[in-house]
């Protein structure tokens, strides 16, 4: 085990990552027949997707990814802040990244 110097303290930290992620939503379509409901949940989802009634929704975690800047048009993906003061003490934007 590590021995902490004891004129040292400990602070903590914590990383706000934006990430792209895919998200299950299911909802019901009523038709006559399976080929007919296909058709209906196309144009619903292409063409009238706000009047989805949604009945339930998953986050696909095995779908998670990092973001890079470029994916993010140049803002952060990666933003680091002190936990005491809440401060954000660093992030990876572009413009941020040009500068080091």
């Amino acid at each position: 085990m590590k021995q902490q110097n004891p004129e040292t303290k400990e602070f903590d930290f914590y990383i706000d990552e934006r990430v792209m992620i895919w998200n299950r939503l299911k909802f019901s379509v009523e038709a006559e027949t399976l080929e007919e409901a296909k058709d209906m949940a196309i144009f619903m989802v292409t063409k009238d997707r706000e009047e989805i009634d949604f009945y339930d929704s998953e986050l696909l975690h095995d779908t998670l990814t990092e973001m890079e800047v470029g994916d993010n048009e140049g803002n952060s993906t990666i933003e680091l802040y002190c936990e005491k003061d809440t401060d954000l003490i660093y992030e990876n934007s572009e413009e941020i990244l040009t500068k080091l």
